[in-house]
């Protein structure tokens, strides 16, 4: 992320000043959301969420160019999203909603044993019975909009 957010506030700094981060979570923090709940954030998702618990601008420049009006969800409100993905379209699975642009979604679906890595799937809507994932992790997602830059 830091190698992104770099090459924003050097080459675009217009856009740099229009995105919103809300402050990082601490790891207590973080470990709250485990409450109740059956899953474990992976490393890397750990990591996001120490970084900023979300925030709105324009983060990813897209294939064709573009930098859209983006979301990226605080992590209380990702897991709400994927809860009501769950309970809509597929009880057993645990599902955590990262961002969003114009209707499309990027997700991860949250193990249940410890791993580094979160598959990264997109969508416009989400289909989890047929999906499969982007990006086999989201450092591979960023790595992919580093080359972009």
């Amino acid at each position: 992320m830091n190698q992104i957010v770099g090459w924003i506030e050097d080459n675009n700094s217009e856009e740099w000043n229009r995105i919103r981060l809300d402050t990082g979570l601490s790891h207590a923090q973080i470990q709250h959301f485990y409450e109740g709940n059956s899953f474990i954030f992976p490393t890397e998702i750990v990591d996001l969420y120490q970084w900023h618990d979300g925030g709105n601008g324009s983060f990813f420049i897209d294939a064709h160019g573009i930098y859209g009006d983006q979301h990226f969800n605080s992590l209380g409100w990702g897991l709400s999203c994927g809860e009501d993905w769950s309970r809509d379209y597929c009880p057993d699975k645990k599902i955590l909603a990262l961002f969003a642009c114009e209707d499309v979604y990027w997700w991860t679906i949250l193990p249940d044993t410890s791993q580094e890595a979160a598959p990264i799937y997109v969508s416009d809507e989400p289909d989890f019975d047929t999906c499969s994932p982007n990006y086999p992790s989201l450092t591979a997602m960023l790595e992919e909009m580093i080359q972009r830059l």
